[in-house]
């Protein structure tokens, strides 16, 4: 049987004012971050976490992506979104990232489990896909704990460190979503 979720995790949006703690939480674990994040090494001062989160709360206004602080315990743990939400199809895509203290204690399913429901249910989506490094089995470890379906390869579909890298797809559909 499976442990349980841990039940102290929560999302809320972002405020410019958590740009310091933000910056702080990317700078203490840019070694885990780099392989992965294209946006790593463009986070260089708590000016661009704070250019990240004005973008945040444009993108939420307009409804193109919705970014969440992932919270455990009320401390920040990580940040996971819906972006490219295309409201015509109703389908969006999944990104998150989790401080490495609190990976492998199922903190990143537990933001996931309540993003998704709300993607499946006050946004209305019906379809949400994670393109995930396909070398990055944690990621891929999460989606398919999730229920998300494993669609496939994506060749050399993202640049990571000057290199394009394969990525496995994953997608998860409304009616699939058991909250």
């Amino acid at each position: 049987m499976p442990e349980p979720l841990p039940s102290d995790v929560t999302l809320r949006a972002p405020e410019l004012s958590d740009a310091p703690a933000l910056f702080a939480l990317i700078a203490s674990n840019r070694d885990a971050l780099r392989p992965w994040m294209p946006w790593e090494p463009l986070t260089r001062s708590e000016a661009d976490s704070r250019a990240f989160l004005e973008s945040a709360a444009v993108s939420r206004q307009i409804g193109k992506a919705y970014t969440w602080l992932v919270l455990r315990g009320g401390e920040l743990a990580g940040v996971c979104d819906l972006h490219s939400v295309d409201t015509l199809n109703c389908h969006a895509f999944v990104g998150y990232w989790l401080d490495r203290r609190q990976v492998g204690q199922g903190v990143m399913q537990a933001a996931l489990t309540q993003m998704l429901t709300e993607a499946f249910g006050p946004l209305g989506l019906h379809r949400v896909a994670i393109d995930a490094a396909a070398d990055n089995h944690r990621s891929c470890a999460v989606a398919e704990r999730l229920g998300f379906r494993y669609e496939g390869v994506l060749r050399e579909y993202l640049l990571l460190q000057g290199r394009y890298c394969d990525a496995r797809q994953y997608s998860l559909l409304a009616h699939e979503w058991k909250c």
